[in-house]
C-alpha cells in the first residue's frame, strides 16, 4: 500500500479503489446537481421555497467524501453554517429512533443510565450496491461506530449480476418479477441465504471477541435501513430474523427502512430550528449531537 493510493474495504480486506471513486471534482458536481434537484422537487411538492437544513451521508464516507458533500451543501444552500449539519448514516439512525434515551430501548429510566451503561445498536444497511453491518455504541449525546464491515458482493444488485451476461436484461426482469421459469428465484434464495450466513458470522465474531460474556445483553436494538427495493428489504428482514435467532425481538421497524436516514436528517433539522445556538456554537457538545467513527 503506497502513499496517495486509494482503497475501499471489501468485507475485512482493503482493495484498490477504481479511479471513478476518488474523482472528487466529478463527485462534487454530481452532489450539487442532486441536492439542487431534491430542493427543487421539495419546493414544487410543498408549493413554497424550502431550505435544506441537514444531509445524511453513508457511514463509510471518508474525510474527502464528506468534505465534498459539505462543499456541495454550501453551494446549494446559502443557509449552511456548520459541518455537523451533515450527519453519517448511523448518527441519522440514532436520531430517527431516538436511541439516546433508556426509554427508546424499553428500559426503566430509574435503573438505566444511558451514558454510564453500555448500549450497542446493530445497524444493517442494505443498499443496491452493498450490504454494510455496523455495531455502534450510543449514549445521550454521542455515538461511536465500533465495528463496521461493507460487502459490495451482497448488495441487491448482486442478484442481477448473478444472471448470465448474455441474457441479463431478460433474466433481471424475471428475477424482479419472481419468475422462476429458469431458476431466477433460486438466485434470490441463494443471495439471501448468503446474507444470513454472513450476518451470523459477523455477530458470532463480535461476541467471541468481546471481553464481556454478556455481549448480547448490551445489544439494545437492531435497525434495518437502505435503498434496496421493498421486496428486497422484506427478504432481508427474513435473513436478519434468521441470523438473530432468539434475539430477533430487538429489531426496530416502526420506520420504513428506505426513510430511516432521511428521518434522522429531519430530526437534526428540527433540533436546529428549536435550538438556534446549535448552528452558532463552536462545538455541538451539550446540544446533541457529537459523532465519532472509530474506523
Amino acid at each position: 500500500m503506497s502513499q496517495g493510493e486509494w482503497y475501499i474495504r471489501e468485507g475485512g480486506t482493503l482493495v484498490p479503489a477504481p479511479p471513478e471513486l476518488y474523482d472528487i471534482n466529478r463527485s462534487q458536481a454530481i452532489l450539487v446537481d442532486a441536492l439542487r434537484k431534491i430542493k427543487e422537487a421539495a419546493s414544487k411538492a410543498l408549493q413554497r421555497p424550502v431550505q435544506i437544513a441537514s444531509v445524511s451521508i453513508p457511514q463509510h464516507f471518508n474525510d474527502s467524501s464528506t468534505e465534498a458533500v459539505i462543499e456541495a451543501f454550501k453551494e446549494v444552500e446559502p443557509s449552511y453554517k456548520q459541518p455537523w449539519q451533515v450527519i453519517k448514516s448511523v448518527g441519522a439512525t440514532w436520531l430517527a429512533y431516538g436511541l439516546y434515551t433508556c426509554e427508546a430501548f424499553g428500559l426503566n429510566h430509574d435503573t438505566c443510565d444511558i451514558d454510564e451503561d453500555s448500549h450497542r445498536v446493530l445497524v444493517v444497511e442494505y443498499q443496491e450496491t452493498y450490504l454494510q453491518l455496523i455495531i455502534a455504541e450510543v449514549g445521550a449525546v454521542t455515538w461511536s461506530s465500533r465495528t463496521r464491515l461493507r460487502y459490495s458482493d451482497l448488495g441487491e444488485n448482486a442478484i442481477l449480476h448473478a444472471a448470465d451476461h448474455a441474457n441479463r436484461e431478460a433474466r433481471a426482469q424475471k428475477i424482479l418479477q419472481n419468475d422462476d421459469s429458469d431458476g431466477a428465484a433460486t438466485i434470490k434464495t441463494k443471495h439471501y441465504a448468503k446474507i444470513e450466513g454472513t450476518l451470523s458470522e459477523f455477530l458470532t465474531k463480535c461476541e467471541s471477541e468481546s471481553a464481556y460474556p454478556d455481549w448480547w445483553d448490551d445489544v439494545r436494538a437492531v435497525v434495518i435501513s437502505g435503498d434496496a427495493s421493498e421486496s428486497g428489504l422484506q427478504r432481508l428482514r427474513s435473513s436478519v430474523d434468521g441470523a438473530l435467532g432468539q434475539h430477533k425481538d430487538k429489531l426496530l421497524d416502526s420506520i420504513d427502512p428506505l426513510y430511516v436516514e432521511a428521518s434522522g436528517a429531519v430530526q437534526r433539522g428540527r433540533h436546529q430550528v428549536l435550538n438556534p445556538s446549535f448552528l452558532v456554537d463552536k462545538s455541538p457538545m451539550g446540544n446533541i449531537i457529537v459523532e465519532h467513527d472509530e474506523l
